[in-house]
């Protein structure tokens, strides 16, 4: 039976579910989920590729960052919190920085409940195993200090699509015909959150307009805020301010299906084996952050925020002079240049029971916070 059969069943039997249901299901099926399925589904042959998969560059930069984190927190042991650990590679990468020089003690714990992605990150971590612990989840941690660490995990959270009409705003459903094809369908919003937040935020758009609201990243930072202490969320992803995410132009929402690199308009198609995805609305997550008590420090592009991390240093120390040939200035060009991950992808840092100001040095060239 294909991820699909099991969909198609339980819409049969109960009815059309929210595409948010539907994601869920999609992505995080315990047995066909597109990323049960896979250990780590990125990378040349995979479906998108992301910063620490261009070289060890991108990790040894945000160590430096989090080198700062460590001054400002007075416990020991440091906890690095990673979700959405992927292969392990940007762990390594931060592991492999810190091993030169910490100024605290540390330790690295990644939430990854599936054994396949476990397996394989514990062949990429081999060499620090002694500082790194996997829990299942954040509950199984316990309360700490320290950091949470995410990158391109926002992104791959369910999220609630509704649409704005000349009767007012539905919410979008899937159902399925006989033969098992999927399509949407509209209904009345099924939650009141949505409810809540498309009357203060959507009553000024044009008709028709479509757009996605991501609710689990409101419940993923208050979860945070349940467990750490004292400490700092940095967060790398590509996405908007709630005033870009929400322009007129942008009617169709920004949800999108990708298989092999390759875009796909129909993410209702093959599930399981595609991905879905849909950029963050950096202003919700600065808000709901304030919510849950924290406060945020910075918000910018990814460029310029690698760019204050001592980057010229970093990447002479890993890679020598510069060659116009080497993999060190491909990896450069990845994560800086406009056309690909240096300007699409933001950086936001926020913190808890940090009492006073902090200088960070991913901020230094440029800090947007005021466009949230």
């Amino acid at each position: 039976m294909s991820l699909g059969d099991i969909i198609a069943r339980h819409i049969r039997k109960h009815g059309p579910i929210t595409f948010r249901r539907y994601m869920e299901m999609a992505l995080y099926h315990e047995k066909f989920g597109y990323y049960s399925g896979y250990a780590f589904p990125g990378g040349e042959k995979g479906d998108f590729l992301t910063a620490p998969q261009a070289g060890r560059l991108f990790g040894y930069l945000l160590a430096n960052q989090i080198r700062e984190f460590m001054n400002h927190i007075d416990h020991e042991p440091f906890t690095i919190v990673e979700m959405g650990a992927g292969s392990g590679a940007m762990a390594s990468d931060i592991l492999g920085s810190l091993a030169s020089s910490s100024p605290v003690k540390y330790r690295y714990a990644i939430i990854e409940p599936r054994r396949r992605a476990r397996d394989l990150q514990k062949d990429t971590l081999a060499d620090f195993m002694h500082h790194v612990l996997w829990v299942d989840s954040l509950r199984e941690l316990g309360p700490f200090f320290g950091c949470v660490v995410s990158n391109e995990l926002l992104d791959a959270f369910p999220v609630t699509v509704v649409q704005k009409g000349e009767s007012g705003v539905s919410e979008i459903f899937v159902d399925t015909d006989e033969s098992g094809v999927f399509s949407e369908v509209s209904g009345a919003i099924s939650d009141s959150f949505v409810s809540q937040y498309c009357e203060r935020y959507l009553n000024n758009l044009p008709v028709p307009y479509r757009t996605e609201i991501n609710r689990e990243m409101r419940d993923w930072v208050f979860e945070i805020a349940d467990f750490m202490e004292t400490g700092f969320i940095l967060t790398v992803d590509y996405g908007y301010t709630r005033d870009e995410y929400l322009l007129p132009h942008r009617n169709r929402g920004t949800l999108m299906g990708y298989y092999q690199n390759q875009p796909v308009d129909d993410v209702l198609q093959y599930p399981g084996l595609i991905d879905i995805t849909c950029h963050v609305n950096f202003s919700d997550l600065h808000e709901w952050g304030r919510e849950a008590g924290f406060e945020t420090c910075g918000y910018t592009r990814q460029n310029a925020f690698l760019a204050g991390l001592d980057f010229e240093d970093t990447f002479q120390r890993l890679y020598g002079k510069v060659d116009p040939f080497s993999p060190g200035l491909a990896a450069v060009k990845t994560l800086i240049m406009p056309g690909a991950m240096g300007e699409s992808h933001k950086v936001m840092i926020q913190r808890k029971n940090i009492s006073v100001d902090v200088d960070l040095s991913g901020f230094r060239f440029s800090n947007n916070l005021k466009a949230l």
